[in-house]
């Protein structure tokens, strides 16, 4: 009878033994099929956007995955790419997709939220030589440069309007002299001052502009954003 309970008590032990082992892998392989799928994503989207550079990084908000995967909805999902504009300058792209869900056959976002953030390096070009661009606040960039050998010191504000980014001088000096920021010195180093957003993926839409230590960023929105099928085979 001892003998009996004691593989009766080994047996259960194994049971639970192996089921703890099961529980604990299975975080484990849902991790791996998640990290499957973005490696997939991000190759489809590399392939199908020429403006991207590289692979982006694309991260799935969904846990358990594969039930996600199942079901065909994710809570949300990001993407984030370094790219270049059609006149060539870099441009880092980050786009969050909420609520990804199918219909019909066709994956769909209830929202989309972009920033594309340009390096002041990039903001240079068309300026002339020997200009530093930097920031200056929320929406605001301190651009230097020299004029017959003095320092002059621009401070802009940067305006949207519709798909237009306008740069306002709001301050200047030469040489630490306050300058009117009309005068037509200012003016040339600006020149060219106005930026007409070009068409945006997934019909986003600008909605504002800001300036960090990392560039400008253009910030836009979209609803109801219709995707490719790309998601459709994240498994």
């Amino acid at each position: 009878m001892t003998g009996t309970f004691a593989r009766l008590r080994g047996r259960r032990l194994w049971t639970v033994t192996a089921l703890g082992a099961v529980l604990a892998a299975l975080p484990v392989a849902d991790r791996v099929a998640a990290a499957r799928a973005e490696g997939r994503l991000a190759e489809r989207i590399a392939g199908r956007h020429s403006a991207v550079v590289g692979t982006p990084q694309v991260r799935i908000d969904a846990f358990p995955f594969l039930l996600s995967a199942a079901e065909g909805t994710f809570s949300c999902v990001e993407v984030r790419a370094d790219a270049v504009t059609g006149e060539g300058r870099p441009v880092r792209a980050s786009v969050k997709l909420r609520g990804v869900s199918e219909k019909a056959g066709t994956y769909t976002a209830a929202s989309a939220d972009a920033q594309f953030t340009a390096p002041f390096g990039s903001l240079v070009t068309g300026l002339g030589p020997d200009v530093s661009v930097s920031a200056a606040g929320d929406r605001r960039l301190r651009i230097d440069r020299e004029i017959l050998g003095l320092p002059l010191t621009v401070t802009a504000e940067l305006r949207l309007a519709g798909h237009t980014v306008t740069v306002v001088p709001v301050s200047a000096a030469i040489a630490g002299r306050r300058i009117d920021p009309a005068d037509p010195r200012v003016a040339r180093v600006l020149a060219g001052r106005e930026r007409v957003v070009p068409e945006l993926p997934a019909g986003l839409g600008p909605t504002d502009v800001s300036v960090t230590d990392a560039g400008v960023t253009l910030h836009a929105r979209a609803d109801d954003v219709r995707l490719t099928r790309a998601l459709s085979r994240t498994g």
